[in-house]
């Protein structure tokens, strides 16, 4: 009785949700949907018929059926959907001729059968993929026992055609940074074939571990694939042959591409840990226990690194049948080729003009083997740089510039820019909208090129994702909006219908064992400046949500916590703090954001110097003189960067003003190439015409080798009278490092400078 009863609350529910007259709640929406007027009524025995063929999904359906249904489903092989015997009903999974795309499905529902038909096997999954999204919907439990009494199954009776836009939609799992199990790996291909992603983007080799088993050389898993932690902790591991076969496997079945990358020239330091012959210098390295990018990359100069890696690739393409290999070609510094002459002889005989197109050499070089083993190679734009090879896939991931390029010259092209792809980023950068709003094809791709365009990938880099946990967190339910994206057409795509349906997936994704993180940021501080004060406020990131605050003065009084309901004057210098409350219990994090009281609040700022980086522009020339003080996170809308540029720019205060002391906050993180300044001047003028210097400052070279990320504010105190300095204007003037020191991984390459708050007391 249990089992029937089971049973019945699954299909019962779905029948309640229609009865009320629900859309369906399956994601990615489908191509097409025709509504039925009435309902599927299915008997407690049935079976499913289909052909050799399509056994395999056929399969995969029932043995799904048997753990909800708790009874045993027969499968009849038939050559075709032929009449079946009267009274039986059926489950009918068969091809057909009709082929709009290779993933296409066509799904209804009758009185007396489901119906599927495909021209492939991987449509044929995807509607069984649909099939079980509308068996695992569910409502609450009060209304579901409200029908268990009927007698039948019931589902709703409804016709859909459905294929994706895009043929590439993939997620990029790094198991290099922290290793992932096995059971994981397979969990999110499971995950992936419900929501119809088709590409599970595989990052195993990196700086700070190689993943994968390479009989020929052993020395990669048994010293390259381990490093010690901050702690000096072994941490590691790898993947076996054997288990990766069970993964391919696995994945196979589901219809997901497993795409395997091998980083080269650089982001292979674990490598040349366990074979330092593979450098230019040759000499013995440790596997980086840190992140960032790293200056050991392969010699292009030596034969022997290009025998190496393809005899490591023979073995990967071994593992795996994917037409596609990844190879990497980001973020690989000259440094050591500039300085090795293996290197610049290859330059010279090749006829090349720098190290660019040494690096388009080292890659067209590896694509050629792949290409004569049948394979295609896929790189980072990065492989733009010096000329791009003949048949190369471009993933496009700085910007969605590279894919523009890149499609413009017939190649074909994968979008995964920072901006909208990159899960690892927080929901301040990247939240569930931001991601729904995605679109892959650019206006800069004409009609007759966005064919290139294969499709995109979010990408989950997992410098900062330790565990199970956080890695859901990070994923979903974002992973649920970029499936939509890639597979729904873009002129009909709604966010606020998706957002409806979402909210319906939960509990599915609760019974899948997925610990999803939030949607977006629980709440978002805002500031203005008008009637000569600064105000403050916050917006919900959610209108289920209600917001509280408090004052955290710099003086160290505190404010109650008060309910927020409208812009609040900022009376003096501290941190307003804001809490979301849902269900009047806390919402995520605590909001902080530190406000200062100063001279220079809202007043004119002319830049002399370029503009920042427009990815950290923050919110324009003001955002310099508006009161507020960045984090230790440089994305967090306060500070602007300068890749390689000094800074400078004028103040006027607009009127003579006593001044004693001028500061200017500067940020440090050197993984991400992020340093202090050489040197900081500050200059005061009456008339802006004639300025004196009034102070500099260049404590920074002590600082620019600390690691971590930190904040450091420069000074100067000005003791000119007892009235104070007197002065209209301000000048500050600030110079970049330029490059990345010597003595850093990353070393050569264009280093970051970044600002913020300037003070004036």
């Amino acid at each position: 009785m249990i089992k029937v009863v089971s049973f019945l609350i699954c299909f019962v529910s779905i029948y309640f949700a229609y009865s009320q007259g629900s859309k369906l709640d399956i994601i990615p929406h489908p191509f097409m949907i025709k509504y039925g007027n009435n309902y599927c009524h299915i008997p407690s025995k049935f079976n499913i018929r289909t052909n050799e063929k399509l056994l395999n999904e056929a399969n995969f359906l029932k043995e799904y059926l048997e753990t909800i249904t708790f009874n045993k489903i027969p499968i009849i092989l038939a050559k075709n959907n032929s009449a079946k015997s009267s009274g039986d009903f059926c489950i009918n999974i068969f091809s057909s001729n009709q082929k709009t795309s290779v993933e296409e499905y066509y799904l209804s529902t009758s009185r007396s059968s489901i119906d599927i038909s495909s021209p492939s096997k991987i449509g044929a999954m995807h509607a069984i993929q649909t099939i079980k999204q509308l068996f695992s919907l569910s409502v609450k439990k009060e209304e579901m026992k409200k029908q268990i009494n009927s007698s039948h199954l019931i589902i709703p009776m409804v016709s859909i055609e459905d294929y994706p836009v895009f043929s590439h939609r993939g997620l990029l799992l790094d198991c290099s940074r922290h290793f992932f199990s096995v059971e994981t790996i397979k969990k999110y291909i499971d995950l992936l074939s419900f929501y119809k992603m088709n590409v599970l983007h595989w990052h195993l080799t990196e700086d700070q571990g190689w993943r994968i088993q390479i009989d020929k050389y052993p020395e990669l898993t048994k010293k390259g694939a381990w490093r010690k932690d901050e702690k000096g902790d072994i941490y590691g591991g790898f993947y076996s042959k054997k288990e990766i076969k069970d993964i391919v496997s696995y994945a196979a079945q589901r219809h997901i591409t497993i795409i395997p990358e091998i980083e080269l020239p650089g982001h292979s330091q674990a490598a040349i840990a366990s074979y330092p012959w593979l450098s230019c210098t040759g000499k013995k390295i440790e596997v980086a226990n840190d992140w960032g990018v790293f200056k050991e990359i392969y010699c292009a100069g030596k034969d022997s690194v290009f025998l190496f890696l393809e005899n490591v690739l023979s073995e990967v393409m071994e593992l795996f049948p994917s037409k596609y290999i990844h190879i990497g070609g980001d973020e690989a510094p000259k440094v050591r080729w500039d300085n090795c002459s293996k290197c610049q002889k290859r330059i010279k005989e090749n006829n090349l003009k720098d190290a660019h197109e040494l690096q388009s050499y080292f890659i067209k070089r590896v694509e050629a083997f792949l290409n004569k083993n049948d394979r295609k190679l896929i790189g980072w734009d990065e492989i733009l740089e010096g000329g791009l090879s003949e048949n190369a896939t471009v993933q496009s991931w700085r910007g969605m510039k590279g894919g523009v390029e890149a499609a413009n010259q017939n190649h074909s092209v994968i979008m995964s820019p920072t901006s909208h792809a990159y899960f690892d980023y927080g929901l301040e950068s990247i939240d569930l909208k931001k991601v729904y709003s995605f679109n892959p094809i650019p206006k800069e791709v004409s009609k007759q090129k966005q064919h290139f365009i294969i499709g995109g990938e979010c990408n989950i880099w997992t410098e900062h994702v330790p565990n199970d946990s956080i890695l859901d967190q990070k994923v979903f339910p974002r992973l649920l909006a970029m499936s939509e994206v890639l597979w729904y057409s873009p002129q009909k795509k709604e966010y606020a219908d998706f957002y409806s349906r979402l909210q319906k997936h939960y509990p599915l994704l609760d019974k899948k064992g997925v610990n999803y993180g939030a949607e977006t940021v629980a709440s978002r501080i805002q500031s203005s400046f008008y009637s000569g004060h600064l105000w403050t406020n916050a917006q919900k990131g959610d209108t289920s949500l209600n917001l509280k605050y408090k004052w955290v003065y710099k003086d160290g009084s505190t404010s109650k916590e008060k309910k927020l309901k409208e812009s609040i004057k900022v009376e003096k210098s501290g941190t307003f703090e804001v809490q979301a409350y849902k269900r009047n219990r806390p919402y995520g994090k605590v909001n902080k954001q530190e406000f200062v009281k100063h001279k220079g609040v809202q007043k004119k700022i002319e830049y002399l110097s370029a503009k920042p980086h427009k990815s950290y522009s923050s919110r324009g020339n003001s955002s310099l003189l508006d009161g507020r003080k960045g984090s230790l996170n440089f994305r967090d809308g306060n500070w602007q960067g300068f890749s390689k540029e000094d800074f400078s720019a004028i103040i006027d205060l607009g009127k003579k003003t006593s001044i004693s002391k001028i500061e200017a906050g500067f940020y440090q993180y050197s993984n991400s190439w992020i340093f202090l300044p050489k040197k900081v001047r500050f200059f005061s003028s009456l008339d802006g015409e004639k300025f004196e210097e009034i102070g500099e400052k260049e404590p920074f070279k002590n600082l620019q080798k600390k690691r971590g990320k930190f904040m450091f504010n420069s000074n100067v105190i000005i003791m000119s009278s007892f009235e104070g300095h007197q002065a209209r204007y301000v000048k500050i003037e600030v110079d970049n490092i330029g490059l990345v020191p010597d003595w850093h991984e990353a070393a050569g390459s264009p280093a970051w400078m970044f600002i913020d708050e300037i003070i004036i007391e």
